[in-house]
């Protein structure tokens, strides 16, 4: 009856929903549809809900994946918080508090796409802003740390001052021989 209740009023405002109880076609729905929150009834999957949220947070790690339980089996609930997942709800439930971390799981899934720089990414960018800086180019350095330029335009930029920099090297040369 939840199920029922919960699947109507998420309809009328215009969600797509996907509903199986076995694990081979939970993997294909999550292959073949963009989906953007999962919630998962423990009391059915028990530990294959478990798997499945692993699978779930290596394979498509920005879904968010809401799980019910019975207090029966906290041990669930706590193991999957462990695992990554956004919410748990112990039964009986409060409906409006379930559709309302629904919808927040869903802005958080969209957040969580938008593309960020790895740490990685980021240090590089940081090396390539003080490499201006030390060439003398402050006003350079400061407008990259402070803008969020793309991998392309930071590594334009430095294949430009590195162009500009041989360039120099070689007038500079040239001056010394004598040319």
């Amino acid at each position: 009856m939840l199920q029922e209740h919960l699947v109507r009023h998420l309809e009328t405002q215009n969600w797509r929903i996907f509903k199986s109880r076995q694990q081979k076609d939970i993997k294909r729905i999550l292959k073949k549809h963009s989906v953007d929150v999962v919630l998962m009834s423990l009391n059915d999957l028990k530990n294959e809900g478990m798997a499945l949220i692993k699978m779930i947070k290596k394979k498509h790690s920005a879904v968010k994946v809401i799980t019910i339980n019975n207090g029966d089996q906290i041990s669930l609930s706590i193991e999957g918080m462990k695992l990554g997942i956004f919410d748990d709800f112990l039964m009986p439930l409060d409906l409006d508090s379930l559709i309302s971390r629904i919808h927040e799981a869903y802005h958080a899934k969209k957040v969580a796409e938008v593309v960020k720089p790895s740490l990685f990414q980021r240090c590089q960018n940081i090396m390539v802003a003080a490499s201006f800086a030390e060439a003398g180019e402050a006003e350079t350095a400061k407008s990259m740390l402070e803008k969020e330029h793309n991998c392309k335009e930071l590594k334009n930029m430095a294949k430009e001052r590195k162009y500009k920099k041989q360039k120099n090297l070689s007038k500079t040369i040239k001056q010394v021989k004598g040319d």
